[in-house]
């Protein structure tokens, strides 16, 4: 009996200890990762000049946009556009922005898109946007966005 509680013991402790090896393991591979980034630092800062020159006057510099125009940073942003692509992003506002008159260049767009993803959480890297781009815009932020939650 005295070995038959040892063995139990000790069978306890293993498996506690594998169980911890095991949930440190589903921590790990439970965190979700970035997506690799799809536009380089330089499109972002390109995009945040472009975006105070065509952009700011309605969605405000700070892209919280107000009553009437929609945020372009932020959970509301994210709710609209988290589970939508870069692309679909990209057609959107090349096909109707500036409001009334999309005029930019396929640059201009991709740099203020760039800018958009960046204030929203996304990290620059070493890939360029362009306008065929397409990944789930949720999948690229890789943290809070400055302000956010």
């Amino acid at each position: 009996m005295a070995m038959s509680r040892a063995f139990l013991l000790a069978f306890a402790a293993s498996a506690s200890a594998t169980a911890i090896v095991t949930s440190g393991e589903v921590l790990m591979a439970g965190r979700q990762e970035p997506a690799a980034s799809v536009f380089t630092a330089a499109q972002a800062t390109a995009g945040k000049a472009q975006y105070a020159k065509h952009c700011a006057s309605c969605h405000m510099p700070d892209l919280s946009g107000n009553g009437e125009i929609s945020a372009l940073a932020g959970p509301m942003f994210m709710e609209t556009w988290g589970p939508r692509t870069t692309k679909q992003f990209f057609d959107y506002i090349s096909a109707a922005m500036p409001y009334g008159q999309p005029s930019l260049t396929t640059e201009a767009y991709t740099e203020i898109t760039a800018y958009i993803l960046q204030t929203n959480g996304a990290v620059a890297g070493e890939s360029a946007l362009g306008a065929a781009t397409a990944v789930p815009i949720g999948g690229l932020m890789a943290s809070t966005p400055p302000g956010g939650p």
